[in-house]
């Protein structure tokens, strides 16, 4: 048995070969887990940064070089296009806003949930956080033993993100579940994205009789080009909003967490010095990028790093790989805590950097702060334990860890 779950030097099969790399990267290939893909994925930054892979469709092209990257995201609206933003469609019938669209409308779609999402706000939102986060460790701190995703990753992060939006607590769960249906593609039918369309038809129009101050409400008065928002506009805001607004952050945290666990240097490191837990969680959303990828589609003839791609190809933006690639970070594949400056694209890069990064960061912030602080010695209970999900967003959906009770807990 392994001694550590988080293994990248573990052999990926056929992706170990630099051709494979170059014609048949295959993303979701069940090789590429237990850290393995950030390897893989640093491989193809330093030696094939734009590649063209058939495993999907008519093919697509692999950017994973840092500056290649760059070079896509700045162009994104004039020679790429957002959509479709994901490698897997969700089942939805109309593009998600404001992931899903080009400038200029862009620019105003995203502003319009900028201020609720925004650092200040996210910062005076951190005391609701913190009791989220404390209340449910509490529900196992006397255990011994605790199931991190289920347990705290995913209820933290779904009333977090449930109450931003001004959904009920009894229909909380019931969302959250849809939500991850239709992110893991648990239901080929699109019957997720429907059902989520219809459930937030009606609060939108109870939100127009009786407003609160909630994303919701802001959405049913908001207006873009001097125009109301229209019913689907909004529906289609709620539908990219409810999975990116805690499933994104839930599957961070669980990575985030399965680090910790395996890692007591680092634990006791940050217990002394919880000051450095921000910085510490920059870098370990770097190392991992649990976000792996989106797509865009080339609108015009281009060419990048010397390849000529065609309108009308697909391009997958591997954000891992430029965050392993080592022109830009001094030792990729080492985990350094202080790293800086840290330019990674965890959340994206440029214009379509994710709305939602302050609310993300500042819970993860408080989980690590109170987990480390109420539990000590956190292990997994086996490498064979834990289960890895793969898609557009990866997380270790079965975290199974032994702790003792800290000095701290309240």
């Amino acid at each position: 048995m392994a001694s550590r779950y988080w293994s990248p030097d573990e052999p990926a099969g056929a992706l170990d070969d630099p051709a494979e790399l170059t014609d048949h990267f295959d993303p979701l290939s069940r090789d590429l887990t237990r850290g393995r893909y950030t390897r893989v994925a640093g491989a193809m930054a330093r030696g094939c940064p734009v590649a063209h892979t058939d495993r999907f469709a008519d093919g697509l092209w692999t950017v994973s070089g840092y500056d290649q990257l760059v070079a896509v995201h700045r162009e994104e609206g004039e020679v790429y296009s957002n959509v479709p933003v994901l490698l897997q469609s969700f089942g939805q019938v109309r593009p998600m806003i404001p992931m899903e669209s080009d400038p200029p409308l862009h620019r105003q779609y995203k502003q319009i949930i900028a201020a609720p999402l925004s650092r200040r706000e996210q910062q005076a939102r951190e005391p609701y956080y913190r009791d989220l986060v404390r209340r449910q460790i509490a529900t196992f701190l006397d255990d011994g033993v605790a199931e991190l995703f289920e347990q705290l990753c995913t209820p933290v992060t779904v009333h977090a993100l449930m109450d931003t939006l001004g959904v009920p607590a009894p229909d909380r769960e019931r969302l959250a579940d849809l939500a991850v249906a239709l992110v893991r593609g648990q239901a080929e039918d699109g019957a997720p994205a429907v059902a989520i369309y219809e459930y937030f038809s009606g609060l939108a129009a109870a939100k127009r009789t009786d407003p609160g101050d909630d994303i919701v409400s802001l959405l049913c008065r908001a207006e873009v080009d001097g125009r109301p928002l229209s019913e689907t506009e909004i529906l289609d805001y709620c539908l990219i909003l409810l999975p990116a607004g805690f499933e994104t952050t839930a599957s961070s945290m669980s990575f985030m967490f399965l680090m910790l666990a395996e890692d007591p240097e680092l634990q006791a490191l940050l217990r002394a010095e919880p000051e450095r837990i921000p910085t510490a969680l920059e870098e370990l959303m770097r190392y991992v990028t649990p976000t792996r990828s989106h797509t865009r589609t080339v609108l015009t003839d281009t060419d990048l790093d010397g390849h000529t791609l065609r309108a009308g190809e697909r391009v997958y933006l591997n954000w891992a790989g430029a965050n392993h690639d080592p022109a830009v970070f001094d030792h990729p594949d080492e985990l350094r805590i202080d790293r800086s400056p840290n330019r990674h694209m965890a959340y994206g890069y440029g214009a379509h950097t994710c709305v939602g990064l302050h609310m993300a960061r500042t819970e993860l912030k408080v989980a690590f702060e109170e987990v480390l602080a109420a539990l000590d010695d956190i292990r997994i209970t086996s490498p064979d334990d834990v289960h890895e999900t793969i898609g557009t967003t990866w997380a270790i959906t079965h975290l199974p860890v032994t702790f003792t009770r800290g000095g701290s807990a309240r």
